[in-house]
C-alpha cells in the first residue's frame, strides 16, 4: 500500500481529520505532505502546509527538557541535585533526572485546576500527592513531574518559563510559527481539537465528583487553545503540554538533538538526549525522551534500538534516528471533534514503514 493512500483510508473512515507528515534526513526534507481536513466542524477546512498544531506531550522533550540540558551546560546545574535544594518545603528525595525521566514516583496526572484556582499548583500541594514508588524505583511516565519542572526552571532563571523558552529556543532558531500562546491572528491556521474538555472531564467525575460536576469546563471546539487542562488553567503551558508548531518549524527544533547538526547545545550535552539513563528494562529512559526499546512503541520496527521519540496525546509524534541522522514527524489533530477509542500507535508505526520504504530506502 502507498502512503498517501493508507492515509486517504485514514480520513475518509474518519479516524483522524489529517494527517501532516515530514521526513528529513542530514538536515533535507526528503518528503512533507499534508492530507484530509484541518477541521471538521462546525465547517470542513481543507489541510494546508502551514497548518499549526496542537503538539500536546512534544512539549515534555522538546522545550522542558531540552532547557533543563541548556541550564546544566551554561549554569553548572546538576541534574542530580534534589527538588529539596530549591524548594526546602518539598522533603521527597526527587531529583531533577527523576523527573526527566518519569521516575519520580509522581503520580501521572491530576487535575490541578480543580483545586488550586488560578494559581499554578503549590509546590508543597505536589508534595502532598500520595507516591506510586519510590525515587528511581520504576518508571511511570508523569505530567506532574514536568510541571514541577517548570516551576525549578523559573527558579534557575528568575523568569517566565515560556519567556525562557522564546529567548533560547524560538529566537535562536527563527522559529516563525511555533508558540506558546496562538496569536490571535493565527487562529485560523490552528488544528482544533476536543469540542469542551469532555474527555478530561469524564476522567474527573469519576474521580473528583462533586468539584468536577460544579467546575467550569470549556464546551466549544478548542482551537488556538491549548487541549491539555492543566496547561490551559495555568497560563497555557505547564512544563507537560502547551507548544504549537508546524512540520516545518518542528523539523528545525528536531535538528538541535543531533550533535552533528546542533547549534544551541554541545555535543557533550546532547548525548543525555540520547543516553539510557534507567539501565534497560521495556521502557528505556533518556533525558525527556523514550528510546525505541519495544517494536510495540510507536517507533515499531522502523528504527533501531537507539532511536529516541515521543508522542503527543492530541495525535502527534517524533521520532530521530541517529546513524541516518533521520527525523519523521506525523503531526494529526486525531481527538477532533473528540476523542474515540483507537489504537493510534498502530497508526503511528504503519506511518513509520510506508514512509521509510517510499522515502527514505531509495
Amino acid at each position: 500500500m502507498k502512503l498517501e493512500t493508507y492515509i486517504q483510508s485514514l480520513v475518509k473512515k474518519e479516524i483522524v481529520p489529517g494527517i501532516s507528515l515530514l521526513v528529513g534526513q542530514q538536515g533535507e526534507i526528503l518528503h512533507s505532505s499534508w492530507h484530509g481536513f484541518r477541521s471538521l466542524t462546525p465547517e470542513k477546512e481543507p489541510l494546508e502546509p502551514d497548518t499549526i498544531y496542537d503538539l500536546a506531550s512534544l512539549t515534555k522533550p522538546l522545550v522542558t527538557a531540552f532547557l533543563a540540558v541548556y541550564l546544566r551546560e551554561k549554569t553548572g546545574l546538576d541534574l542530580h541535585s534534589p527538588v529539596k535544594a530549591f524548594f526546602p518545603d518539598f522533603t521527597r528525595p526527587v531529583t531533577w533526572m527523576h523527573l526527566l525521566t518519569h521516575t519520580s514516583g509522581l503520580p501521572a496526572w491530576y487535575p490541578f485546576y480543580l483545586f488550586t484556582g488560578e494559581d499554578f499548583p503549590a509546590i508543597t500541594f505536589i508534595h502532598r500527592l500520595n507516591p506510586r514508588h519510590r525515587p528511581g524505583e520504576k518508571v511511570v511516565y508523569s505530567c506532574v513531574g514536568y510541571m514541577l519542572l517548570r516551576r525549578m526552571i523559573e527558579k534557575v532563571t528568575g523568569q517566565e518559563f515560556q519567556k525562557t523558552a522564546q529567548e533560547i529556543i524560538f529566537q535562536r532558531l527563527a522559529l516563525k510559527n511555533t508558540f506558546f500562546s496562538v496569536p490571535v491572528e493565527r487562529i485560523h491556521q490552528t488544528a482544533p481539537t476536543e469540542k469542551g474538555n469532555l474527555h478530561e472531564k469524564n476522567m474527573c467525575r469519576k474521580n473528583f465528583g462533586r468539584r468536577a460536576a460544579e467546575f467550569a469546563w470549556r464546551e466549544m471546539i478548542i482551537r488556538g487553545q491549548v487541549h491539555d487542562a492543566n496547561s490551559f488553567y495555568f497560563g497555557g503551558c505547564a512544563g507537560n503540554a502547551g507548544l504549537f508548531s508546524t512540520t516545518a518549524d518542528l523539523f528545525k527544533i528536531s535538528r538541535e538533538f543531533f550533535p552533528e547538526t546542533s547549534t544551541i547545545l554541545s555535543p557533550e550535552s546532547i548525548r543525555l538526549f540520547w543516553t539510557d539513563c534507567i539501565g534497560g528494562g521495556s521502557s528505556r529512559r533518556t533525558v525527556g525522551f523514550k528510546l525505541n526499546s519495544s517494536f510495540l512503541s510507536s517507533g515499531g520496527t522502523s528504527f533501531s534500538r537507539q532511536a529516541i521519540g515521543h508522542n503527543g496525546f492530541t495525535g502527534t509524534s517524533i521520532w530521530l534516528e541517529p546513524q541516518t541522522l533521520s527525523t519523521w514527524i506525523i503531526l494529526s489533530n486525531r481527538i477532533h471533534p473528540s476523542v474515540q477509542p483507537i489504537q493510534f500507535n498502530r497508526i503511528r508505526r504503519k506511518l513509520h514503514r510506508l514512509s521509510k520504504r517510499e522515502f527514505v530506502g531509495k
